[in-house]
């Protein structure tokens, strides 16, 4: 199964040519059955021969086996999705196309690293949908990869986390605020989307960042009380001070139950419902600071998992 994952490359230039650096990774993910191989996807039958003109020609990739060589189509299906979804997470990056597990029999791979483009897309060659599918993906560093894999098991282990992570990743596909633009947005007075359609595209993005947290502690008691001991259960800290002071943009750093219960009125207001008496425009900044708001209770809640040793299937 190919991965879209492009780690960063171990080819190093030398004397006209590139060669592929001999440390191989190979990551053991015990707790779900899984161990992932580099390889080289290529359209070259030696890496070495790939001319610095051709050097697009070639991507590294992220080959991952299941236990015992298993063919299970719904837990390469499973860890795929968990795959992007984490990188979601981790890494604030999510790709339009959903995560798809492409077969690519080993007898493929050539000398235990190099796999030809041809060999997985099969005769359809260059057009085929199947095509685009391998030869796109995203550069991603070591370091979030690392992160990545820390997270992967206990999202497949926890069915809600799963859920939490997925509604993440669709928050942010359908808005994300980078922070170069928190600038821009501040400079010109331009919180407010200027058009119908980026509104509707805020709101819905901020029901699933809402929903991402729902996954982890349930739908939020209105009694505070009740809050708290929700937000205790799952590891998290009602009164760490979270949020943005990007610029001076607001609502800036809160305690995290202030900025929950916050959200939660706002969701209930001008988002919950197809129509509303309240005016229903939420700021660039608003699904901003609520995106980073579910990001860290995700990201605390599978730090304290980790912690207490919790990675079972639920």
């Amino acid at each position: 199964m190919l991965a879209d994952l492009i780690p960063s490359s171990d080819l190093v230039y030398k004397d006209g040519e590139y060669i592929y650096m001999e440390n191989m990774e190979e990551i053991n993910l015990e707790e779900v059955g899984i161990r992932l191989k580099r390889v080289f996807l290529t359209r070259e039958h030696r890496i070495r021969k790939i001319d610095i003109r051709l050097r697009y020609g070639g991507q590294d990739r992220f080959l991952f086996y299941i236990k015992d060589g298993i063919k299970d189509d719904d837990l390469a299906q499973d860890f795929s999705d968990a795959v992007m979804c984490s990188l979601a997470l981790v890494y604030n990056v999510a790709m339009e196309d959903h995560p798809a597990a492409i077969v690519a029999p080993e007898n493929v791979i050539r000398k235990g690293k190099i796999i030809k483009i041809e060999d997985v897309v099969g005769a359809g060659g260059i057009g085929n949908a199947l095509y685009f599918r391998v030869t796109t993906g995203v550069g991603v560093p070591r370091e979030v990869l690392d992160a990545v894999w820390r997270v992967v098991p206990v999202v497949m282990k926890n069915k809600s986390l799963m859920e939490g992570v997925h509604f993440y990743r669709e928050s942010i596909l359908q808005v994300y605020v980078v922070d170069d633009d928190v600038f821009e947005i501040m400079f010109n007075n331009s919180d407010i989307p200027a058009s119908r359609a980026e509104r509707v595209h805020i709101e819905t993005a901020y029901q699933n960042a809402y929903k991402a947290i729902e996954a982890i502690i349930g739908e939020p008691p209105k009694d505070e009380r009740k809050l708290r001991t929700k937000l205790l259960q799952a590891g998290i800290n009602p009164d760490e001070k979270v949020g943005y002071e990007l610029y001076g943009m607001t609502p800036g750093k809160e305690a995290l139950i202030e900025k929950l219960k916050n959200m939660q009125q706002t969701r209930d207001k001008k988002v919950a419902h197809g129509k509303t008496s309240a005016p229903r425009i939420i700021g660039c900044c608003e699904i901003k600071d609520k995106q980073a708001l579910a990001r860290h209770i995700l990201l605390t809640h599978i730090d304290q998992l980790i912690l207490r040793g919790e990675t079972h299937i639920n």
